[in-house]
């Protein structure tokens, strides 16, 4: 079950990283409602699997890992916040840059505003802040034992 759990965040991160940095025109397909929704329930159900897998004897590295299953989730509600700041603003979803446009080119990527850059670098981070901070209130400041 743990196994499961590490890598059902794994993949999270993997997505992530990959419709932000390598291929960001992949992001489209969180424009469909049935695709978002399943991506959600994907989310929700990651952390629910490292809560019930947790414990205090795991490894401290499996531990830390745990919180990355909240990765996907934040980025996917802050994704959607984003995405309707642009369409009040432009009337139109987000779109993403392309960097490093010599493999792909992308239509999308050149109608890119600089608020939606600054929108991509916090989805980049911001949700990676997030999961390490809740870690560090958790299980470097001691939080944990007062649960047990």
């Amino acid at each position: 079950m743990e196994t499961i759990s590490l890598t059902a965040s794994l993949m999270g991160f993997a997505f992530i990283w990959y419709i932000t940095i390598v291929y960001p025109p992949a992001h489209r397909i969180l424009r469909n409602k049935k695709t978002y929704n399943i991506f959600l329930f994907f989310s929700i159900l990651s952390p629910i699997l490292a809560i019930t897998v947790y414990n205090s004897q795991m490894l401290q590295n499996r531990k830390e890992t745990a919180f990355l299953s909240l990765y996907l989730l934040i980025f996917l509600v802050l994704y959607k916040y984003f995405d309707n700041c642009i369409f009040k603003k432009n009337g139109r979803n987000i779109y993403f840059k392309v960097r490093y446009n010599s493999v792909w080119k992308d239509e999308e990527s050149d109608k890119v505003t600089s608020r939606e850059e600054w929108f991509n670098f916090i989805l980049i981070f911001l949700p990676l802040i997030l999961c390490y901070a809740l870690k560090y209130l958790i299980l470097d400041l001691g939080i944990e034992n007062h649960f047990q």
